[in-house]
């Protein structure tokens, strides 16, 4: 009988496509498994598709922390006889479901005080945060199965059916495939890696103005009213308000039909990077060197030269003229001189 693996992913959209290199690849390391992954429900859908992935199975929103996730992953994967499980979350209660679950080897960090959870506890990379996040669970993967293998970039599996969703809701949008378009998110879910609206309408007026390609805005329910302001602020037929109507299947196959992506750090732009799309990425609280994505064409607008760079803080704690200067100084022209850059 062959060996039955199991790798819980992370709870976030940008750090399960950083872990989409490990995921792939694990059948390289147990070529004769059957491979199940076990995901946040609203997350799912990224994994479909994947030649490496045998089984899909969805943990609900509402049991992804705390006591109620333990108790959950126990009772999904009772009498499933697992033998190896790669637990890619850093927390305590991702290891105590595996381990009351009955996962025989479990392999993991040594985060959240969970050493004794694990049988195969292993020490993250030091200094911390020194390898990008994606090697990082790619390493889980070489150091558990004990082998030398190749990293690749993360790729996300669409099919033919995900591509003609897209072309049917661009079309709906008066927005045929065979137009030149850029797509671009607007909004950070953390304010201080937020580059603003105002900003963005000025690049959106000087996009269409100077190089005739339209624009088409992506996002979530939350950003939908401000993807409205945009449009109205452009005052134009060319920019397309995308926000909240998409699944991530769809917004995945309309980025890939893209020239290019704009926006920060965040889910859509690891997307981008996922389907192979350039990027243009402004970045600023967030750390490069652990979570940019980890796109072949990709230009990086980051103020090195700032001793606060990097904080890592979901709100700026400075005041006065140092607020925010990680994004506020970060010019619409130079955002635009990089789009010129990757522009074919």
């Amino acid at each position: 009988m062959s060996q039955k693996i199991i790798i819980r992913t992370p709870n976030h959209l940008g750090d399960c496509l950083m872990a989409l290199p490990m995921v792939s690849e694990a059948k390289e390391a147990y070529p004769a498994a059957h491979l199940t992954v076990l995901t946040p429900e609203n997350l799912a859908d990224l994994y479909k598709y994947n030649p490496a992935i045998d089984e899909i199975i969805t943990i609900p929103s509402k049991y992804l922390h705390g006591l109620v996730a333990i108790t959950k992953i126990k009772e999904i994967l009772k009498n499933q006889k697992y033998d190896v499980g790669y637990i890619l979350p850093p927390s305590f209660g991702s290891a105590a479901g595996f381990k009351l679950a009955g996962v025989k080897e479990r392999i993991g960090y040594i985060t959240d005080g969970r050493r004794l959870l694990l049988t195969k506890p292993l020490p993250l990379p030091m200094p911390l945060n020194s390898i990008h996040r994606s090697e990082l669970y790619y390493n889980l993967l070489r150091r558990g199965a004990g082998q030398a293998l190749e990293y690749v970039k993360p790729k996300l599996f669409l099919n033919d059916s995900d591509m003609q969703a897209a072309a049917t809701l661009l079309e709906n949008y008066d927005l045929p495939r065979k137009y030149d378009f850029i797509t671009l998110s607007f909004r950070a879910v953390a304010e201080s890696r937020r580059w603003g609206k105002e900003n963005y309408i000025n690049l959106i007026k000087k996009i269409i103005s100077e190089i005739q390609l339209k624009v088409v805005l992506v996002g979530t329910d939350d950003d939908k009213n401000m993807g409205d302001e945009i449009v109205s602020a452009c005052g134009v037929d060319e920019v397309k308000n995308l926000a909240g109507v998409t699944s991530i299947r769809e917004v995945a196959a309309v980025i890939s039909l893209a020239k290019l992506y704009v926006g920060n750090d965040s889910g859509p732009a690891h997307i981008a990077a996922a389907v192979g799309v350039p990027i243009v990425v402004l970045s600023g609280a967030d750390d490069p060197k652990s979570t940019s994505p980890m796109a072949s064409d990709k230009v990086l607008l980051y103020q090195n030269d700032l001793e606060c760079i990097s904080c890592v803080k979901n709100n700026c704690p400075i005041k006065g003229d140092g607020f925010m200067k990680c994004m506020t100084e970060i010019s619409v022209d130079r955002v635009f001189q990089a789009i010129q850059l990757l522009l074919p």
